[in-house]
């Protein structure tokens, strides 16, 4: 007799290249500022916002300085 096989679910750590947050003040957390972030698993809806809880967030808010200033971003 076989076992079940349990899939677990993870959340995947690519594509965070094309991320980008708003620093809030809060630690471990960033505003999203990408257009329908709700496929995300790592948005969480705040108000009229999604705050972002990535467990590399401080790598997405250096590439977001990163295309701030290369003239990227447009916010």
């Amino acid at each position: 007799m076989n076992k079940p096989v349990t899939k677990v679910s993870t959340k995947s750590l690519r594509g965070i290249q094309n991320c980008r947050v708003r620093e809030i003040g809060v630690e471990n957390m960033a505003e999203c500022l990408k257009q329908g972030p709700s496929t995300c698993s790592y948005a969480l809806p705040f108000g009229y916002c999604f705050l972002c809880k990535h467990p590399r967030l401080d790598e997405i808010i250096e590439n977001t300085k990163k295309a701030h200033v290369a003239g990227e971003m447009f916010n």
